[in-house]
Formats: structure tokens, sequence, C-alpha cells
């Protein structure tokens, strides 16, 4: 473990000296035309390599400390040192010949010839590698494949021999200088002369080649790799679109995006923000071209109309542009975030496209398919997905686009109940922003609309079918009752008084009057048997005391001890129509019944409101609560299907403080409450 420490330190301190090396070059390659007030240092900065030095040896020196990035490090670092080298040469030699790159070498400069002809070479290592080299291992020094590897052993042939062609030319050499090359050799210029052409076709290739494995890895890249080339293709892209329509200089600034770009992807610092700069550059981009032309059309149509296209016409022109320029660039901001974003940056339009989906749908499970469509749509994300639970044994899955397993999960809570989760996948090429979240936690309340309307028309789909089930079951059960019961005590009753009869008619009077005595007893049976089968499909005691009296005579509020039940009454609770009034009587003893078996409770408070549309059921206790992801028991169950049954509805939730139970049983059209 020492040795691996030990070689990592000495690994950076190396990488830091060659770094340091390379600034110092290149601060001297820069200082030279400056001291001695030559006038070359233009065209010294007419090429990046003294900035590349610097930029590359630095970035270069600090991947060499990342595990990850040791290759691509120490590759960076190798055209940085290349560039300092070629930098420094060039500098010295034109210093030498006094800036004119005319002007024969004075006796004795053996160090200048040298340098002229390293200048005349040693750019080619860093251009070859930056265009054939680095496009196939960013971002951690790895080419695709051993069969992609290959590639980098072609490029390095092929890099060699070219500095070897360059090398040994006879004739002048150097870059912007004429120096006569001390090493060339015509015999093997004549030798190299059929290989030349072959290089630059080659070289060519190999740039397309290396930027076709750039490609392919985007392709097979997840996202998060994705972004590390998208920082890396950013930046090529950046500096060669200033190298050909820049001014002379700012090459000088473009370049140093490269180095940063693979920092930026080898650590994966702050890597999701390429969305963004990539959005500011192409609409600062437009905004100048379309001020450019702007201008010359200003002042083109004002020379025309005044007849003189100098004076004030080029400050009308400029105070016109600058009129235009803030609309304008707001107008472009907006249509470029649209073209990356969607529409996040507009969630108000969203969530009216969103409501106009859910209006315009034909039933529930068409509501929510529009709902995730426009969600991924609205914000160009690869793939939405809303599930929804309608049972306990179904599940409603409606998928747009392609969702991965790391996706964002939203979950949807309407009316306090968990009715779904929506899945948000992030972009092609990157996971979601802190923006997209915030517009998705806006968007998941109407999605949550249509997962609560699915919802509910599954539990009404359930409702009906338990409660055709319940009634057929009842049915069952009456006629069993009346069949096996009640039927042969009337018959007992009828064929009881037909021997009486008889009785009486043959005198036997004792006879007839035990008979009837047995008949009587028959008949009173009966009569409990009907009470009984009555009091099944509507509790007497609503009847007999009210809907308030009865919850507070019968039931668990009746009972001494624990818990307190206190009552909480507004409106009139006399004209409630029947079926509410049964559904209210069942709904408040299942909750009282569940907060005396299971909540361990002190208190429990029952509230009725009764308006003109609705009554509101209310029960709520202080006790331990209701477990979160509990399962539904039978009571449960029966007391939301009275509520559903209703046209209402009924939800159990806990309160932190114990549990609340609330339903609301509309009442029927035409009855005053």
């Amino acid at each position: 473990m020492t040795d691996g420490r030990g070689g990592v330190r000495v690994s950076l301190w190396v990488a830091r000296a060659l770094a340091v090396c390379a600034t110092a070059a290149a601060a001297v390659a820069v200082a030279l035309p400056v001291l001695s007030g030559l006038g070359y240092l233009d065209e010294l900065l007419s090429t990046p390599e003294a900035v590349v030095a610097v930029s590359f040896s630095w970035t270069g020196a600090l991947l060499v400390g990342s595990p990850l990035a040791v290759r691509i490090g120490w590759l960076l670092l190798a055209v940085g040192v290349g560039s300092a080298l070629f930098a420094v040469s060039i500098s010295y030699t034109a210093f030498v010949l006094g800036g004119d790159d005319h002007a024969p070498l004075p006796p004795g400069a053996d160090l200048a010839q040298l340098t002229a002809w390293i200048g005349g070479w040693a750019w080619v290592p860093g251009w070859a590698v930056v265009s054939t080299v680095l496009p196939q291992v960013v971002p951690y020094g790895r080419p695709l494949s051993k069969r992609w590897g290959a590639l980098l052993w072609v490029s390095g042939a092929t890099i060699t021999l070219a500095v070897v062609a360059f090398a040994v030319a006879p004739g002048a050499t150097g870059f912007f200088t004429e120096v006569d090359n001390p090493f060339g050799s015509e015999t093997l210029d004549a030798l190299l002369d059929p290989v030349v052409g072959i290089l630059d076709v080659l070289l060519t290739l190999l740039t397309l080649v290396a930027l076709g494995s750039l490609v392919v890895r985007v392709l097979r890249a997840d996202g998060v790799e994705r972004r590390q080339v998208g920082w890396f293709g950013y930046a090529v892209a950046l500096t060669v679109l200033v190298a050909f329509f820049g001014p002379d200089y700012s090459i000088n600034v473009a370049v140093l995006s490269v180095p940063a770009a693979i920092a930026v992807a080898a650590l994966r610092y702050r890597l999701y923000d390429l969305d963004i700069l990539v959005n500011r550059t192409l609409v600062a981009g437009l905004l100048l071209g379309c001020a450019a032309v702007a201008y010359v059309a200003l002042v083109a149509w004002i020379g025309a109309v005044v007849g003189d296209a100098g004076g004030a016409t080029p400050f009308l022109a400029a105070f016109g542009v600058a009129l235009l320029f803030h609309p304008a660039r707001l107008w472009l901001q907006a249509r470029v975030d649209r073209l990356f974003f969607g529409r996040r940056g507009d969630p108000a339009s969203l969530v009216a496209e969103l409501d106009r989906a859910l209006r315009d749908a034909k039933d529930p499970r068409e509501a929510l398919a529009a709902a995730v469509e426009v969600v991924r749509r609205g914000l160009r994300l690869s793939g939405v997905e809303v599930t929804v639970p309608v049972s306990p044994t179904s599940t409603v899955v409606e998928r747009a686009g392609t969702v991965d397993a790391d996706a964002e999960r939203f979950p949807l809570v309407l009316h306090g109940e968990h009715v779904g989760t929506l899945v948000a996948g992030g972009r092609p090429g990157g996971p979601l922003t802190g923006t997209d979240l915030r517009v998705l936690h806006t968007l998941s309340g109407p999605v949550a609309s249509a997962a609560f309307a699915l919802r509910l028309s599954g539990d009404l789909e359930e409702s009906r079918r338990r409660l055709l089930e319940t009634r057929e079951d009842e049915r069952r059960r009456l006629r069993r009752d009346l069949h096996d019961g009640l039927g042969p005590q009337l018959a007992g009753v009828v064929m009881g008084l037909d021997v009486a009869r008889s009785s009486l008619a043959r005198g036997r009077t004792a006879r007839a009057e035990e008979l009837v005595g047995t008949v009587a007893e028959q008949a009173r049976t009966a009569v409990e048997d009907v009470r009984r089968l009555v009091a099944g499909l509507r509790p007497p005691v609503l009847d007999d005391l009210g809907l308030l009296e009865a919850l507070r005579t019968t039931g668990p509020a009746a009972q001494e001890g624990p818990p307190v039940v206190r009552f909480h009454v507004h409106g009139d609770l006399t004209s409630l129509p029947a079926a509410v009034e049964v559904a209210a009587y069942f709904i408040v003893g299942e909750a009282l019944t569940n907060v005396v078996r299971h909540a361990s409770a002190t208190a429990a408070d029952v509230r009725l409101e009764a308006t003109q549309d609705v009554l509101t059921v209310l029960v709520e206790d202080d006790g331990v609560g209701f477990p979160e992801g509990a399962s539904k028991g039978v009571g449960l169950v029966s007391m939301r299907e009275r509520a559903v049954e209703l046209g209402g509805g009924c939800a159990v939730t806990a309160t932190g403080k114990g549990t609340r139970v609330r339903a609301e049983l509309p009442l029927l059209p035409g009855v005053t409450s």
C-alpha cells in the first residue's frame, strides 16, 4: 500500500514539475518579444500553442491525481509540453533574427538554428493528438474497445512518421522564419516524399474516424457519460467556430475551453449544466449574428433614405439595434429554451395544456394517458410513467417513452391519500435539473387528479360489482329465511288452526284450547323472525330515535369506559334521506368500533355536519394512529363502499395525534336537509 501511494506522489510531483516547465517556457516565449520590443508578438499569438502549453499542462497535472483520469492527464500533459517546446523555439529563433523572418542567422547562432528546426515540427504532435487521439479516449483515456484501441497505434505511428517527415525535409525550416534545416536529408526526403501525401490523407481519415468514435461513444453511453463526452464535443465545436469566424486572437481564448471541458468531464464537476451552457452560447451567437445583420441593414436603409451613409447614420443604426436588442434576446431565449427544455420555462402554459387534455379526454383512463404524454412532450423527457393502484389486486400503468430504473419518482397525493406514483426519466443525455423537478412537482397536482379519477372509477366499478353480489346474497338470505324459517312457521300456524277448528266442531274444547296456545306461540316466533329480518334491512332504532340518539345509545358510544365519545352536530339531521342516514349510522359505528379495538384512545370526537348538498361525517381519536402502508380490513372497505354507493367518498388518514375518518355523503336530489 505504501509503495502504491509513493508511486502516486512521485507521479504528481513529476506532472507538476513538467507543468511548471511548460508554463515557464510559454512565459519566456511571450516575454521575449515584449521585453525586446521586436514586433513578432502578433505572429507568435496567431497560433494558440503558448496558451495550450499552460492550460493543457496544468489540466493534465490535475487529472494525473485522479485515479480514473490518469491516462487522459498524461496525454494532456504531453500536448502541453510539446506546445511549450514549439512556442519557446519559434520565439527564440525570431528573437535571434531580430523579428525579421528573412534575416540570415548571425555567426555562431547554433542554438537558434536548432530551435528553428524544432519549431518546424514540434507543432505536429500536439495538433495531431488533439484531432486524432483525444476524441477516441475521452473522458478517462480509454478507447471504446480493443478494436478501437488498434486505431490508437495507427494514429501514433502516423504522427511519428509526420514528425520525421517535417524534421528531415531539406531547405527552409521554422514556423515563421526562413532558416535552413541543419538536419535536412535529400535521401530521406526522397524516400518519404511518396509517403507525405499518404500521411495527409491518413491524418484526415484518422480525424474523421476519431470523431466517429466520439459519436459511437455517445450512442452507447448512459446519461452521465453522454454528458461527459458532450462537454468535450461542445468545446471542440466552439473552438472550431471561433477559429474560422472569430477575430485573429480569439482562438487563444476559445482553446481554453478544450482542457476545461475535459477536466469537467473527467471529474464530473457541475456536469449537468452543459445544456444551459450550450443554450446560452446558441442564444448569444444567434443574437450577435442577427444584431450584425440588422446593423448593416439599418445603415444601408438609413443611408439610402438620407443619401449619406456617414455622419449620424451609424449612430442611428446602432441606436435602433440597441432598442431591438432586449426584446430580440427575450424572444430568442424563449425559442431556444423551448428547443432544449420544452416548456419548463413556461409552466403556466404547460399546466393549461395539461388541463385541456384532461378535460377533453373521454374517460379517466384516456385522461391519464393524455396527461403522461403532455408531461413527457412538454418537458422533452425521455419517458414518463404513472402507476395507479385501482384495487388491491389490480394496477394501471400508463407510459410514454422509455423510463430508466433510476428515474425520479413523485408520489401523487390528493385529499391526503396516496393515489399513485409519477416516474419521470431525464432528457436524452442527462438527468433532471432543479427546474425540471419544480415543474414536475407543479404538474403532479393535475396528474394526481387524473389518477384519483381513475381510482374512483375503479372503486365505483368494484363497488357496483360488490353491491350486485351483496344484493344477490341478501336476496338468497331472505329467500332462505322466508322459505326455511318463516314459511314453515306460518304453514304450521295455518295447520294448527285447522286442527283446532276440527276439535271445536267435535266438542273437544280442551284439545282445541291446547292447539290454540301452540299456534299462538308459533305466531309470536314468526313475528320475532319478521322483526329480525326488518332490522337487518334498516335498524329500527333510526326510526325510533333518529340518527344522533341512535348513535349515542347503541354501539360503542353507549359502552362505559374509554374512549369517551363526544358528539358535535351542525345542521339539521332530522330530514336526512333514509339511505344517507343508514350509511352514516354504519360508518360511524364501524369507525368507533375500530377506535375501541385498535386505537388505544382515551377520547373520540364524532362530527356530523349537514348542509343543503352533503352530510359530512368526521370521526377523530387521540390513539396510536393508522400505520403507514397498513392493509385495509373489511370494515374500512365497507365504510368506503357505503360512501361510494351514494356517490361520495371516505378516507382514513393519520393525523399525527391519532386517526381521522372523513366521509362525505351527498344528499339525494330534491331532498333538503
